[in-house]
C-alpha cells in the first residue's frame, strides 16, 4: 500500500484564470505567473480522489493527488494549491513516487483533515505547480482550475487515456479469521465506456514463470464510511469494481496488474510496466 504525507505551508492566494494575472500573495505583493502557464506539457494531473466520511460527529475528509511531470531536472517541486474557505489558497506538496521509462515521474500525495465540527476548511478548486530550472509550469485544467465538490466521493481521471486505476490503498493479502486461508483483494476504478465489460486481475507468485487471473465484480455501493456510501459510476462516470481469490497459505508476496476490456479494446494498469506487488 502506497504511503502519502501530509504537509500544507500557507503562501499565497492564488488565481489561474489567464496566463497573463498576477498572483497575489497574503502581503498584497505581486509575484508574476510563468509565461508557460498554457503549456502544461511539463506536467498533467493524471487522477485524484475525494472522499468524505462522518461517523458519531466526527468529521474526516480526504483528497489525494496523482500528478506526471517531465524529468527536466533532478531540482524541482511538485505540489498542489488549493481553495480554502476563507478565500486564500494553501500549497500542499507532494513526494517523488516512480520514474517511467520515457524519464517521466509520478509524484503524489494528499490532505486529510479531521473535526468534530461539520465546517470544512477547504473549498473545490485546485490547480497543479511545477518549479524546475528556475521555471514554474501549471495545470490549471485550461484556465477553468480543476473542480471536485465535497460529496462527488471516488476518483477522477484527469488523464484523457486514463480508463483503469488500481487503488493500492485498500489492495490486501491478508490471513483470513480461519488462521489458514490467504485471500487476496484488489480494487480498481474503470471509466464508464460501455454497460459491457470486463475487469480481470493477473497476478503471479512465482516471479511471472505462472500468472493466473480472476474477475472483478462491479460494485453498485462501495462503503466509504459508516454514514458515507460511493455509488457506482460516480459523478465523473468512473466505476468501482472489487474482488478476491484464496491464495496458497504459504504465499507471502505478489505481483499483478489490471486489465478493462470494452468495446473489442484492452487497457492495463500494469503500474507504468513495473506491476503493483503486495505483501503478508
Amino acid at each position: 500500500m502506497k504511503k502519502y504525507f501530509y504537509l500544507i505551508i500557507t503562501l499565497f492566494a492564488l488565481s489561474c484564470s489567464t496566463e497573463d494575472d498576477a498572483i497575489p500573495n497574503q502581503n498584497g505583493l505581486s509575484l508574476e505567473k510563468s509565461a508557460n502557464l498554457k503549456n502544461s506539457s511539463p506536467v498533467q494531473l493524471v487522477k485524484a480522489w475525494n472522499s468524505y466520511s462522518f461517523y458519531r460527529g466526527f468529521n474526516t475528509w480526504t483528497r489525494k493527488f496523482t500528478v506526471k511531470v517531465a524529468n527536466l531536472n533532478y531540482d524541482k517541486s511538485v505540489s498542489i494549491y488549493h481553495e480554502k474557505v476563507d478565500g486564500n489558497w494553501e500549497e500542499i506538496p507532494l513526494s517523488y513516487s516512480m520514474s517511467l521509462d520515457n524519464g517521466d515521474e509520478i509524484w503524489e500525495g494528499q490532505y486529510r483533515y479531521y473535526a468534530y465540527t461539520p465546517g470544512k476548511i477547504y473549498e473545490d478548486e485546485f490547480v497543479v505547480k511545477y518549479d524546475v530550472n528556475n521555471t514554474t509550469y501549471w495545470d490549471n485544467n485550461n484556465n477553468n482550475n480543476y473542480k471536485i465538490e465535497e460529496k462527488q466521493i471516488g476518483s477522477f481521471f484527469a488523464e484523457p487515456d486514463l480508463n483503469v486505476s488500481v487503488d493500492s490503498d485498500f489492495d490486501r493479502l491478508y490471513t483470513s479469521f480461519d488462521g489458514v486461508t490467504t485471500t487476496l483483494n484488489i480494487v480498481a476504478d474503470v471509466r464508464n465506456i460501455s454497460p459491457t465489460k470486463e475487469v480481470q486481475v493477473v497476478y503471479t507468485t512465482d516471479g511471472w514463470e505462472t500468472e493466473r487471473y480472476f474477475s472483478l465484480a462491479y460494485t453498485k455501493y462501495w462503503y466509504n464510511s459508516y454514514d458515507y456510501v460511493l455509488t457506482s459510476p460516480n459523478p465523473f462516470n468512473v466505476e468501482r469494481w472489487t474482488g478476491s481469490v484464496t491464495i496458497n497459505e504459504e504465499v507471502d508476496d505478489i505481483e499483478y496488474a489490471v486489465v478493462y476490456k470494452v468495446n473489442g479494446q484492452q487497457y492495463w494498469d500494469n503500474n507504468y510496466g513495473q506491476n503493483y506487488s503486495i505483501s503478508k
